[in-house]
């Protein structure tokens, strides 16, 4: 394996002396420079015209283009500043820094008068003198502004105090120009004087360009500065002198430019533009500076392509990787070299500290022992990150040998944010670093949190036999590391206890042990004096910028300068953002850009490019500068900055959603569009299709119209999060974790582990049952998405079609697959149809809600209508306000005195209802979780409340037996119902709000109009209900009467249904669906029984781990809340979730409005997916058929994937299928020993032959489609006759492996021993006809050659041999594999070619004639169990116990795809180009059905063989003596079949023809003339002859034709022998099934005779 680059490897082991070399940030920044009042139509078209074309070219390289104009959004006022003029220089200088290509451009030019000096900042010191020798006012004014300095110049100081206020800068500006103006009379003075002073009256431009045209010298970039020429304007006799220096400063400053820059960088204007710049028209603007805008573009783009072509090429596989883990390996060697150079080591107790820990550490290197990691606690602003770098320097300084080292800062960047992605990128390195042979991935590798934690351990023990190196791993802030539920154990169980002698690990945390995420037995190891290390909080000195005064004195002085307003914006942007936002994002965030001639100011909380510029140098002491991915962002550089910014500036929540959104928005610009034709409505049932699902499915893909969208790493990395935290989950879902061009960036640019985490982190926030089936889908998929990401499209389809309604985001998201599976332009295995069930757990979560003491558990649960948050009752205490997905209490409800009794949360607005033991009722608001009303009407407790929201009334019934109407917005009493004589124990409001129902325990269930509380009906019960529920379609009322008696009725009538009775323990609780078909009963045994309300059948039973106390459905039935103890479970409860590859119909979906429920009719459905157990597919690849264990064989249309026919005719399983080589007929056999012939124009069977007298274990037919094979499992092997069933020969033999030669001359038969026999078919008198071939040990495969010479055995020896058909002799062996050969496999047209399969996890292609392997094939990691060849022999099919499909190019050697197919595969079928792969799964009845999209074989067709015409009577069978008989009646018709085969030899050849063709009609004695001319023009066809009868010779013919039959009939003979003598004397066994009438024919009368005479 090739070793990376030298300057590569050196990073990767952590040293740093080269960091300038190291790539910088993905951007070219370029700085424009200019006087304000003029170019300035130049200016706006170079920003808002050139950069975004040059974005556009150089977005797919990740290139960010940015142009700074630093007059944009100005009003001129400060462009004379010296202290804004510090701060662009220094800009300059960042931009040679930091840009990839060019970093200044200048426009110079025009009227000299515009070219304003600036105060210098140094002056020399006789000069000086000269300057304030006059001692005046003017002098005194310029001489207190600047200071002498050791270096012999005076320097001007204080120049911040005319730039300390941006946002009210009247009164600065007036006393900087006071100065500006007395410098400027001085050194006017002293020229006239003689003294030079033009260096003290330059511009700022002039003094930009001078600094840029230094930097190509000693900077970055030697071509990086472009200049743009106007001819300067004649001088007029009235112009200043200051004017006239400046115009012959700007002449020598235009030939500096002229003779350094190359031509192709200067780029003059027309001298005309001056004036037309400011009265043209925009649209002529814009064509007069086309070709500046070009010029521009062309000369940067020219930079930008050089620039990259020196980069090093990211490749792909290990090149890919080694870029991948270098860049985010000097991310952090950045941050640490920064971190080293802003804090020195000056407190006692960190130098402690690290002596310590580096003593420990040599001591346990020179002694060679085992020890923990090292861990150091310390608080904020405590030195942790301080030691940390000094650790890592110190440590090469301490050991003797070469010292490897990793750091990582967690949470700095994304790969650093996850415990799954922080260890993998680790291990990478740990394998680059070390150099491991087997490769940075091994070639198992998968990113689950399980192995990749195994791969870690394994690294590490690698590392104990290496004697030479020394790896060290420092990690700061572990504590930062979000642990998710894909952790195993806990977030930090991956750090070891014990370290060889080599390894050291070094964490620190904020977070103290006993908080941290570990293990028990980690904690224990951890506490150890030498392995756990404490820092105390660091004293708060000047020097520190780490503690919280200085902090807060800071933002307080950026307030003073920027404006509270605008600067609490910038440093919230700054504060939401996670790994920190660039310059250009801070840009669009804060600079609006809709009016380029308008003043940005600072008042209005926006910035400029000046500004934001002078922001960032204003803030340096505060913000790091990281390059994280290629781009260079801006972020707090103290966590502790950060804690109180946040505190400070985002500390509302709204504000804190408002800051999110608007960097969501930023982000999504582009997406965020809601087109006006999306339907997202919900009105149809979920998973029932559309009567246009035949056209939905009537293409391989739904290979729609599919926008490109442009997700970029940076969309990957963070921008989702903004979306989450924002709350706009409809949006996340949209346009990140269910759209399909986000999976696939973050696949392709990341990894599966990084996706993986994505939605770990959205599962933290949010319940929703798309995104428990993406992230399943992804779960599952992640062995395979490791190693092939470009499997992802298919693996969405296989998981998430079956599961996926018509219309939603889920839908969407499977048509965006199938459309990019449809544009991609290389070979991909893509699926048709579904196989897998849906990929979400029964079990979603688990939340603990409580203290686990008895008594404290939940006893009353209702579910928010967001479906976010739940309120859980404890059996005493207040309601609580839970967040589900994050298990955390957001709020107690207090204001009852007593305990609750019941709750209710309305659907139409966010209110909750509560009653209680204090006979009260209060109604909450869930969005202020304040109180809105309070009733006290009950003088009894109250026991069920509701609330009619579009009316504002409250309804509650209580002990005291009245029903209380109040008034939801005051509480006020509005009616009072004493109707009952009971309890009320149930109050229901119908969804149109216009009816409610109540239930009492005196046994009756009322019904009262809202509109004036009249009683519509009552239904008695006989018992006492304790609770009711209504179905959301009113149509089921359940009550609950007794402990555990559900009774269900119809809610209109009141007519009783029936009982729902299975659970035999006491009834704890019970709820409805919002399907209106199911019930979901809690029970005391802690199990949950699901019923039909429809049939009262048990529909499923969930088992429980806690006690039960309430349910509750989520919207749509989604998922099932079960609350008990101290803990809520929540299971999936969809009605398809338990269900494979099923789409209800709107037939189906009336039928199940009739009769029976939704889920028998799933059921039902879901039974007829029994276990296929043979497969096999049409010669010319259009249709497949299987068999099943209930005697079914199926057959369907492989081009559109759907099932053509169900052919029902057997007793038994069937056990084989075979098609005829022209796809008329399909055979099966059974277990019932019966072979069925099937036809396929109508599905019909033609005959069953009963020959076998045990089950059938094989079968096929012949390729002159009329005589078929088959054998039994008592070892008879049959070949008969497929229209008549008449047997041709037979034999005791193998018979578990058939296979007949394309001539049909040789059959190979095999049983799995070590032999295998070779039977002759046409072998003459005395020939020896069957030849038996061996291995050593049992034969496992064998193929024959399409050249009908040779088969190819396979065995459990290791070998393959070659033998030749006619004489069994050996021809070749080829040896290779390493263990069992269980599959072979040769082409069409590729007659050397042969493919091999293994238990040794390889396939390997042979050279038949010389014996040689060709190439071997390694990619399965399992045993190798099938495989197939495509006709021209290019394409190799195979599968393997890994549960993987793989497609090989045998020309070369190569994979080209693979799927996963998660089920085990007992064998695959292809069409010739391979264009279709059927797959036979493992106890699965379904069928998949894989397309090989953009396939490179092509279709070859098999060649066809007729019977020779001279062994026709071969093919007759031995005719039993039977009596003479009269002459056929003439009324009596003879079967076309019988008279083919009984009489053919004397009738013509057409009629073969005419059989074939499958001719339903009969022929009878008395044919007409017309009708036997035919045939024999037919027969003189075939014949070749060139004779054609008229009617008169037919009529000759037809008549010697009936004196022959006459003759044949009444011929007494012997039946002649026939030469095979081992054959037994076989007759028709066959049962007419097509027959018109009860006649019999002469076979039928043929075989009652022999029973007769028997």
């Amino acid at each position: 394996m090739s070793a990376p680059e030298p300057a590569v490897l050196q990073a990767l082991q952590g040293h740093t002396q080269n960091c300038e070399k190291w790539p910088g940030p993905r951007a070219c920044k370029i700085y424009v420079a200019s006087v304000y009042n003029d170019f300035r139509e130049e200016r706006r078209q170079i920003l808002e015209m050139v950069g975004p074309e040059l974005q556009a070219t150089y977005d797919d390289r990740y290139i960010e283009i940015e142009f700074l104009d630093m007059h944009y959004g100005t009003d001129g006022g400060d462009e004379t500043s010296p202290a804004l003029l510090r701060h662009l220089l220094d800009e300059i200088r960042c931009c040679n820094n930091t840009s990839k290509a060019g970093y200044f451009l200048c426009l110079i030019g025009g009227d000299a008068s515009s070219y304003l000096p600036v105060i210098p900042f140094t002056i020399k010191e006789d000069t000086f003198e000269q300057l304030v020798k006059p001692r005046s006012p003017q002098a005194a004014l310029v001489q207190a502004c600047y200071r002498l300095h050791a270096d012999g110049l005076y320097h001007l100081e204080g120049d911040d105090k005319w730039f300390s206020n941006l946002v009210d800068r009247e009164e600065q500006r007036g006393r900087l120009a006071e100065v500006q103006k007395a410098f400027n009379s001085l050194a006017l003075e002293a020229h006239a004087a003689g003294t030079d002073v033009t260096d003290l009256l330059r511009s700022p431009v002039e003094i930009q360009c001078e600094l840029a045209l230094d930097l190509l010298s000693t900077g970055n970039h030697p071509k990086g500065v472009i200049a743009v020429f106007r001819d300067c304007s004649a001088l007029e006799t009235d112009d200043s002198k200051i004017a006239v220096l400046a115009h012959s400063r700007l002449k020598a400053l235009k030939r500096k430019l002229e003779d350094t820059l190359p031509e192709n960088h200067i780029i003059r204007l027309e001298s005309s533009s001056a004036e037309s710049s400011r009265t043209d028209a925009a649209s002529d603007n814009e064509e007069r500076l086309a070709p500046l805008r070009e010029a521009v573009q062309a000369c940067v783009s020219a930079l930008l392509d050089e620039s990259l072509s020196t980069e090093p090429d990211q490749g792909k596989g290990r090149k890919k990787t080694v870029q991948e883990v270098f860049l985010e390996h000097i991310t952090h060697l950045r941050i640490c070299i920064e971190h080293r150079r802003q804090y020195k080591v000056n407190v006692k107790q960190i130098e402690d500290a690290a002596k310590s820990i580096l003593n420990n550490a040599k001591e346990n290197y020179e002694n060679r022992t085992r020890h923990p990691p090292v861990l150091i606690y310390g608080p904020d602003a405590s030195g942790k990150s301080t030691l940390l770098t000094h650790l890592y320097y110190k440590s090469e300084e301490v050991f003797p040998k070469p010292v490897l080292r990793i750091i990582r800062f967690s949470a700095s960047t994304p790969r650093s944010a996850y415990n799954l992605e922080l260890l993998r990128v680790m291990c990478q390195q740990i394998s680059i670093i070390l150099n491991i042979p087997e490769g940075y991935l091994p070639k198992d590798a998968s990113f689950d949190p399980l192995y990749i934690n195994n791969w870690f351990q394994s690294l590490l023990r690698r590392c104990e036999d290496m004697e030479n190196e020394i790896l060290l791993i420092f990690i700061d802030n572990v504590h930062r590391v979000n642990p998710l539920e894909c952790d195993i154990v806990t977030g930090l169980s991956w750090l070891p206890m014990s370290l060889p002698r080599n390894v050291f690990l070094v964490c620190t945390s904020a977070v103290p042990l006993e908080q941290l995420q570990l293990t028990p037995a980690q904690k224990e190891k951890f506490k150890v004096q030498q392995c756990y290390h404490l820092l105390d909080a660091i004293a708060e000195t000047p020097e520190n910028n780490s503690y919280g005064d200085y902090i807060d004195s800071a933002f307080d002085t950026l307030e003073a300068v920027f404006g509270s307003k605008a600067f609490s914006k910038l440093a919230g942007y700054i504060t939401c953002s996670e790994f920190g936002l660039t310059e250009l994002e801070l840009l669009e965030l804060l600079m609006p850009t809709s009016n380029s001639d308008a003043v940005i100011t600072l008042k209005d909380a926006n910035f400029n490019f000046s500004t934001l510029c002078v922001a960032k140098y204003k803030m340096k002491p505060l913000i790091a500068e990281n390059v994280v991915s290629g781009r260079s962002t801006w972020r707090w550089r103290a966590a502790a900055a950060g804690a109180r910014a946040r505190r400070r500036y985002v500390r509302v929540q709204s504000a804190l959603r408002d800051a999110h959104s608007d960097l969501a928005a930023l982000h999504f610009a582009n997406f965020l569009q809601d087109p006006d034709d999306t339907d997202t409505s919900e009105t149809q049932e979920p998973g029932c299709a559309d009567e246009d699902d035949a056209l939905l499915d009537s293409t391989p893909f739904h290979s729609g119209s599919r926008t490109a969208a442009a997700f970029t790493q940076r969309h990957v990395e963070e921008s989702w999060l903004h979306l989450l935290l924002a709350g706009d989950f409809s949006k996340l879902k949209d346009l990140t974790v269910c759209n399909f061009d986000f999976l696939l960036a973050a696949v392709q640019t990341v990894t599966v582990s990084y996706l993986r985490c994505i939605l770990e982190h959205v599962r933290c926030y949010i319940l929703d049952r798309d995104v428990e089936l993406v992230y399943g889908a992804v779960k599952k998929s992640s062995d395979i998405l490791t190693r092939d990401p470009m499997q992802l499209g298919a693996q969405i389809i296989a998981w998430l079609r079956p599961a996926v309604a018509r219309r939603g985001v889920l839908a969407t998201l499977v048509t965006a697959a199938m459309a990019w599976c449809d544009g991609y332009d290389k070979p991909l295995l893509v699926p048709l149809n579904g196989w897998l069930q849906p990929p979400i757990a029964s079990t979603v979560r688990v939340l603990s809600v409580g203290p686990t003491s008895p008594g404290a558990g939940a006893r009353l649960l209702q579910l928010a209508p967001s479906g976010q948050h739940l309120v859980l009752a404890p059996a005493a205490g207040d309601p609580q306000l839970w967040h589900v997905m994050s298990n955390s209490k957001v709020h107690t409800f207090k204001g009852h005195s007593g305990r609750i009794l019941c709750m209710c949360v309305t659907r139409e607005s966010q209110y909750l209802l509560t009653g209680s033991e204090d006979t009260s009722v209060i109604v909450w608001d869930l969005h202020t979780l304040a109180v809105k009303a309070k009733m006290t009407e009950h003088i009894a407790p109250v026991l069920c409340v509701a609330a009619v929201v579009n009316r504002s009334l409250v309804i509650s019934g209580g002990e005291d037996s009245a029903v209380i109407v109040a008034s939801l917005v005051d509480g006020s009493l509005v009616t009072k119902l004493d109707h009952h004589r009971g309890s009320v124990t149930g109050v229901k409001v119908l969804q149109d709000g216009e009816i409610v129902v109540t239930c009492s325990q005196d046994g009756t269930i009322c019904t009262w109009n809202v509109d004036n509380f009249t009683l519509l009906s009552t239904v008695t019960a006989g018992m006492p209900v304790h609770a009711m529920e209504i179905t959301d379609d009113n149509v089921f009322l359940v009550t609950l009467q007794g402990e555990n008696e559900l009774h269900v009725r119809t809610f209109i009538t009141g007519t009783y249904l029936h009982m729902l009775k299975r659970h035999k323990t006491k009834l704890k609780c019970f709820c409805v669906a919002h399907d209106s078909s199911r019930a979901a009963v809690g029970c005391s045994d802690q199990r949950i029984y699901v019923y039909s309300l429809h049939t009262a059948q048990l529909l499923r039973t969930i088992a429980v781990a806690h006690d039960l106390s309430a349910l509750a459905v989520a919207d749509r039935d989604h998922f099932l809340l079960a609350a008990g103890g101290n803990r809520v479970t929540i299971y999936s409860f969809h009605t398809e979730d338990n269900l494979t590859n099923f789409r209800p119909t709107k037939q189906l979906k009336r039928r199940q409005t009739k009769s029976k429920t939704n889920i028998s009719l799933l059921q039902a459905e879901q039974s007829e997916l029994i276990p296929i157990s043979c497969l096999e597919v049409s010669r010319d690849g259009q249709l497949a058929a299987s068999g099943c264990a209930r005697g079914l064989v199926r057959v369907w249309q492989l081009s559109t994937h759907r099932l053509q026919a169900t052919l029902n005719g057997h007793m038994g399983h069937v056990t084989c299928v075979t098609f005829s080589l022209n796809n008329l007929l399909v055979l099966s056999g059974s277990e019932d020993r019966t072979v069925v012939v099937w036809q396929l124009a109508d599905n019909s069977p033609t005959l069953t032959y009963k020959g076998h007298s045990a089950a059938l274990q094989s079968l096929l037919m012949m390729s002159d489609n009329r005589r078929a094979m088959s054998g039994d499992r008592a070892r008879n092997v049959h070949v008969w006759l497929v229209d008549s069933g008449i047997v041709l020969h037979s034999t005791t033999g193998p018979s578990a492996s058939l296979e007949v030669t394309l001539n049909m001359k040789f059959a190979v038969l095999s049983d799995g021993d070590n032999s295998v026999r070779i039977w002759a078919l046409t072998g003459g008198e005395g020939s020896d006809e069957r030849r038996t071939v061996s291995h050593a040990e049992r034969v496992t495969c064998f193929a024959v050659t399409a050249d009908l010479q040779h088969v190819v055995t396979g065995s459990m020896d290791m070998s393959l041999k070659v033998w030749k058909l006619d004489g069994g002799k050996l021809s070749q062996v080829l040896v290779g594999h390493s263990d069992i050969v269980t599959c072979v496999a040769v082409a069409i047209t590729n007659k050397t070619q042969v493919v091999s399969g293994s238990w040794d996890c390889n396939l390997i292609v042979w050279d038949m004639n010389t014996g040689s392997d060709l190439h071997l094939l390694s990619g399965h990691l399992g045993k190798v169990t099938c495989v197939k060849v495509t006709g021209d022999g290019s394409i190799a099919v195979s599968s393997a116990e890994d549960k993987t499909l793989i497609i090989w190019e045998t020309k070369r050697g190569l994979a080209l795809t693979s799927l996963a197919l998660h089920v085990p595969v007992l064998g695959l079928q292809i069409t010739s180009d391979c264009s279709r792969i059927v797959i036979h799964l493992l106890d699965r009845g379904c069928l998949p059905i894989i397309c090989l999209h953009n396939t490179p074989a092509t279709y070859v067709k098999i060649p066809t063989y007729a019977a020779p015409t001279k062994n026709n009577d071969e093919l007759r069978p031995l005719a039993p003596k039977r009596p003479m008989r009269r002459l056929l009646k003439k009324e009596v018709s003879l079967d076309t079949y019988t008279w083919q085969k009984k009489y053919g030899h004397l009738t013509s050849a057409a009629m073969m023809a005419q059989v074939d063709e499958r001719l339903k009609r009969r022929f009878s004695v008395s044919a007409s003339m017309e009708e036997i001319s035919k045939i024999q023009e037919a027969k003189n066809k075939d014949l070749g002859s060139q004779v054609s009868l008229g009617p008169e010779e037919a009529a000759i013919a037809q008549s010697q034709h009936f004196d022959q039959l006459e003759a044949l009939w009444n011929k007494v003979s012997p039946p002649r022998r026939r030469s095979n003598k081992s054959l037994s004397k076989q007759s028709s066994l066959i049962e007419r099934l097509d027959s018109s009438d009860e006649e019999h024919t002469p076979v039928e009368e043929q075989v009652n005779y022999r029973k007769a005479t028997n």
